[in-house]
């Protein structure tokens, strides 16, 4: 964890954003209390300082303010996930598909070439067993295609969503076979992007988070401590 630099001037936002990061990293594990004397001696940076940062989590879903009781990283449940997936299923969806339509219609000339440069990146961590860097590229590669769908407001949506799923998401990209056929369905999303198709677009990025789902319910199945 690295030190938080004073000089900064949003100091609280710096160490929000360091906090989720902590979060989403699992160095701060679901169902713990957020000690601020700690946090505040680890990071540099006054009691108070933490104190604002993790009240201006609360609106983030990654956190539980307990009155007299602090702050919670959030423990989630098997119904919050289900919502979290059907709700990014329909925004991601629309995206794809606006993604498609503004390739057919020249607006986005530079996707194809990126979507392409992605997934031979995920390719090569794929050969390389590296999973950690494929969940990366895999957040890139969704976050390109809202790029190109030019909805910002649908963008702040899903990734409010996605801010709640990496709490347990991880899990679901832990296999090869889960990787592999990950990169699958990135494979067929591309393809009907860049040929321009919205309806196939569609389609196959719901496809792909229901799979997404299937592969977390997968794991799930096989451990059952995995929901956290």
């Amino acid at each position: 964890m690295r030190a938080i630099s004073p000089r900064r001037e949003t100091l609280a936002g710096e160490v929000r954003a360091e906090l989720e990061q902590m979060i989403i990293n699992g160095d701060l594990k679901t169902g713990e209390k957020m000690n601020e004397l700690n946090l505040s001696e680890v990071m540099g940076v006054s009691r108070g300082t933490v104190r604002e940062a993790i009240r201006s989590l609360a609106d983030s879903g990654l956190i539980n303010l307990i009155a007299n009781r602090g702050a919670y990283v959030h423990e989630i449940t098997l119904p919050e996930v289900r919502n979290l997936y059907e709700l990014r299923s329909a925004v991601f969806a629309m995206a794809c598909g606006a993604a498609a339509r503004r390739v057919a219609d020249g607006s986005e000339h530079a996707l194809p070439k990126a979507l392409k440069q992605n997934l031979d990146q995920m390719r090569n961590v794929i050969a390389n067993e590296d999973n950690a860097k494929y969940y990366a590229l895999n957040i890139a590669f969704h976050n390109m295609l809202f790029k190109a769908a030019n909805n910002p407001k649908a963008e702040t949506i899903y990734d409010n969503i996605v801010r709640e799923t990496h709490l347990f998401r991880r899990r679901g990209l832990s296999l090869a076979s889960n990787v592999a056929r990950s990169l699958e369905e990135h494979e067929a999303i591309s393809a009907a992007v860049v040929a321009g198709h919205e309806e196939k677009a569609r389609e196959a990025a719901h496809a792909h988070i229901s799979s997404g789902l299937a592969r977390y319910m997968q794991i799930l199945d096989q451990e059952p401590d995995a929901l956290n």
